[in-house]
């Protein structure tokens, strides 16, 4: 009997104590956390944390800024100058070419420093959140783990007033976090169902939204999984009414290097439905996204499906058709993975870079973008327009085909365009049924007038196009053709119609 006595005195002991020792390793824990996502998001800089340790529950405040390296540049003095010195260097060079300068009229007089308005300075963009930790080794409901964190977004006493207002006495997202023992955790952001009337002649409603995100110690692997069952958006006034019913986000990542990931996301709504003041009413069901990513060797292939299913609406019956899917389906192959990898890491470097002035942003964030582009086309990625098209009742129609540039060099984008087209080798096809393009208004006579010039073929059932570009020449059919601004035989120079329909 003692030792039982023994045993529950010291697990008792253990469980009392063990939250103090948890929660200091919490801390740890939510600073290293901070210092990564700053790592990540260099665009963010920490200014400000503080934590308050307690013997369960601690809290911790953390003041970010946004930006901050570009606030200077944003300054409307800064901008003003660097317009004045980009309008005074074209000056001179119209000067150097011999053409005369504008010269300012002596009558004008520049505005006195007492009557130019002073220029204002932004404010830095800063934002602060609110950390409750309750720390483990029990979360209750949330299991076993380090710490069970919920954050909240700082605001004025003016602004909580006004959000209360809208959204009720409950916040419009709640975002919790559970920290577990290996490093990992998972984020929730949940957004309860309710009905919200932002005036008296609109109204919002929404059943309950859940999106986790699931992470592994140093984010080398994810998980997404979200859902959104129903959204309601009724304007009184107009008669109008939108409702999308569920909504599913689900993915996973695996780090290949860098910020590059082995990644396969899918998100997908199943109904969208528009309703108008007229009574038109506008349905597509089926709308999804999705991307498949896949790591071979030293490229990275990914696949890239948008599209929706049955799409209904008045217009649509009023000229008898019915939109049963539409597809666009593209994939790229050989994306050279180390120069995606310098893409991407030289992308997320520029936010941290400070600027001159606001007129050098795009030189600075477009940078890493051209450079590694570039090298990307060193290694001939290809392409694939997989299916763009539509299927109806009587039939399909789509764009398929491949375009590659192969032996492209940094070169080729120096001077004129002409040697990187030649570089260019792009097959398409266009393969159309003939009752789907008989659907639809005067379809007949346009495929008739296509079929006579030679410009579609018959092939059964099937109208088809074929067209080839290689080796800086056009061809439709077989037939050269001129290309606006590059040249080329035009049909009609060569004395020779199109092929003959077959």
């Amino acid at each position: 009997m003692k030792k039982i006595v023994v045993v529950v005195a010291v697990l008792a002991l253990a469980l009392i104590v063990a939250p103090w020792g948890v929660g200091r390793v919490a801390e740890t824990r939510l600073n290293a956390g901070l210092d990564k996502l700053v790592e990540q998001a260099p665009y963010l800089k920490v200014v400000d944390r503080k934590w308050t340790g307690g013997w369960f529950k601690s809290e911790q405040i953390v003041t970010f800024e946004a930006f901050s390296s570009w606030i200077d540049a944003m300054n409307p003095k800064a901008i003003e100058d660097a317009m004045k010195k980009d309008a005074a260097e074209a000056e001179s060079s119209v000067e150097s070419d011999g053409e005369p300068a504008v010269v300012a009229s002596p009558d004008a007089v520049p505005p006195s420093a007492d009557e130019a308005p002073a220029p204002v300075a932004p404010e830095m963009l800063r934002f602060t959140i609110r950390n409750e930790v309750w720390h483990g080794p029990v979360l209750g409901l949330s299991g076993l783990g380090i710490a069970r964190v919920k954050t909240h977004l700082v605001l004025s006493d003016e602004t909580q007033k006004k959000i209360a207002e809208i959204f009720g006495p409950k916040e419009p997202i709640e975002i919790s976090t559970r920290v577990g023992f290996t490093g990992g955790g998972t984020t929730t952001l949940t957004s309860e169902g309710r009905t919200i009337k932002p005036d008296s002649k609109s109204e919002i409603s929404w059943e309950t939204l859940k999106l986790a995100l699931g992470y592994s110690r140093d984010a080398d692997k994810y998980d997404l999984d979200g859902k959104w069952p129903k959204v309601t958006v009724t304007s009184h006034e107009e008669k109008t009414q939108f409702v999308m019913t569920d909504m599913t986000i689900d993915g996973v990542g695996k780090r290949i290097s860098g910020d590059l990931y082995d990644t396969d996301f899918n998100f997908g709504i199943d109904k969208l439905g528009i309703l108008g003041g007229d009574g038109e009413r506008i349905e597509v069901g089926n709308l999804h996204y999705i991307l498949e990513t896949d790591a071979k060797d030293e490229f990275l292939e990914f696949a890239a499906k948008m599209g929706t299913g049955e799409v209904k609406s008045k217009q649509l019956s009023s000229i008898g058709i019915e939109l049963k899917e539409i597809h666009y389906d593209f994939s790229m192959r050989r994306l050279h993975i180390g120069t995606l990898v310098k893409m991407f890491a030289g992308m997320k470097a520029a936010y941290a870079k400070p600027l001159a002035n606001a007129l050098e942003m795009n030189k600075v964030i477009f940078a890493p973008l051209k450079e590694q582009g570039v090298e990307l086309l060193k290694y001939d990625p290809e392409l694939s327009i997989d299916r763009i098209g539509v299927v109806t009742p009587e039939g399909d129609g789509y764009l398929k085909g491949v375009i590659t540039i192969k032996g492209a060099t940094a070169e080729d984008f120096a001077g004129n365009s002409a040697g990187l087209i030649a570089k260019v080798h792009a097959d398409l096809t266009i393969d159309v049924s003939e009752k789907m393009v008989q659907k639809f208004p005067n379809g007949s006579m346009a495929a008739g007038a296509a079929v006579d010039s030679g410009y579609v073929q018959r092939k059964g059932d099937r109208l088809v196009c074929k067209i080839l570009f290689a080796d800086g020449a056009l061809t439709v059919n077989g037939k050269p053709q001129a290309i606006p601004g590059l040249g080329g035989p035009p049909a009609a120079s060569t004395g020779e119609g199109m092929p003959p329909a077959e």
